[in-house]
């Protein structure tokens, strides 16, 4: 039993020393302000909606009110054999706006893809934009997110962009939801600025036409399960700039998932997707899904040496949180889902863990993968 303490003891120590790096490069993180272009390129949006009879108004009444010049912009929509009133509620809201435009999908697009793969696929070909953003019809945008993307891109000269998603929380479940968001967003935009892209996020990103047809277009991309992964994969292969933001101009609001099972399964969709990062950042969520296994055991045979290693990454781990909350120049808007965070996360991550290598398929909107 002391080898396996002594294991625990290094991965716990290795932990810790990840953490304190990623600390350090949150506070040399240079935020990228938001510097209007003189004129706008045109710009498609792409939403992908499957049964979101619940929060297609939302998204598309964003949307609507977003700020850009005036024909240089179309929102196309994407249904994706909805079996609820999406359809219906997104025929009625736009109706009467002419930038708007509704694709419904019958599922035999494209036969190589799935899943929002596909439905971005059919509207990419549909777009005449130069750039082309996508999100999701459970998102909510700032005015000034279109304009936030493109300015991005142009200023750095990169093809492709993303922002950061933040999630809207009323009960406590979903205030975790949004303090996790939030740390994994951070980690995000952090590897970024060193120049080690690490992804793109699927609700809230943006690329160039030109660079998205080099690569074929999601019906000559290797289809996965993370579709946002598989595009910025392709584009960084062919030696695409990538840029991330972390500020207020290109921060969206998801709503949270209401359960458990939810959640686990996004993890885990996430994870499968993941499964072709580099060996690195593989060995890097080990060593943070291991934190959450290796501590319980320390605490069952020192608990002292246990408990300082606790303190000491939930130190760190609550100024991380306020380091990002002062990039997106927001107040900590759920103070106690900060401060026991950790508690959330000795649940959620052991149950994911669980969850990702029990047999069964990937299950995601409905569909299994």
């Amino acid at each position: 039993m002391i080898y396996v303490f002594y294991t625990a003891l290094v991965l716990c120590s290795v932990y810790i020393l990840i953490q304190a790096a990623y600390l350090v490069l949150l506070a040399r993180y240079k935020r990228q302000d938001f510097v209007p272009l003189a004129e706008y390129p045109s710009v498609s949006i792409l939403v992908a909606a499957r049964n979101e009879a619940d929060n297609i108004i939302r998204c598309l009444e964003a949307l609507d009110d977003l700020e850009y010049d005036a024909g240089k912009i179309e929102i196309l929509i994407g249904n994706d054999l909805s079996s609820d009133y999406t359809q219906m509620l997104a025929e009625n809201f736009i109706r009467d706006k002419p930038r708007f435009r509704l694709i419904n999908l019958t599922g035999k697009e494209y036969p190589s893809t799935k899943g929002k793969a596909r439905v971005l696929a059919v509207l990419a070909a549909e777009a005449k934009g130069e750039y082309l953003l996508v999100t999701d019809a459970d998102i909510s945008v700032g005015p000034l997110w279109a304009k936030g993307l493109v300015s991005q891109m142009v200023h750095n000269k990169c093809h492709m962009a993303g922002g950061t998603t933040n999630i809207v929380a009323d009960t406590m479940f979903d205030k975790f939801q949004h303090v996790d968001w939030l740390y994994f967003m951070g980690i995000i935009n952090t590897f970024s600025s060193i120049k080690q892209p690490l992804t793109v996020v699927g609700n809230n990103m943006g690329f160039s036409k030109q660079a998205y047809l080099e690569t074929g277009g999601y019906q000559n991309i290797p289809f996965s399960i993370t579709e946002d992964y598989a595009l910025f994969k392709a584009l960084l292969d062919r030696g695409h700039c990538i840029s991330q933001s972390m500020n207020p101009e290109t921060l969206v609001y998801s709503q949270p998932l209401t359960t458990m099972k939810g959640v686990l399964k996004q993890r885990k969709r996430w994870l499968v997707g993941g499964w072709d990062l580099p060996f690195h950042y593989r060995a890097m969520i080990f060593i943070f899904g291991a934190w959450y296994i290796a501590l319980p055991f320390m605490f069952f045979h020192n608990w002292q040496i246990a408990l300082n290693f606790m303190i000491v990454k939930d130190i760190i781990q609550l100024f991380q949180i306020l380091i990002i909350n002062r990039h997106l120049k927001l107040d900590v808007e759920h103070p106690l889902a900060v401060l026991i965070y950790d508690l959330y996360l000795f649940v959620m991550i052991p149950l994911t863990i669980i969850y990702f290598f029990w047999p069964g398929n990937t299950t995601w909107k409905g569909r299994k993968y």
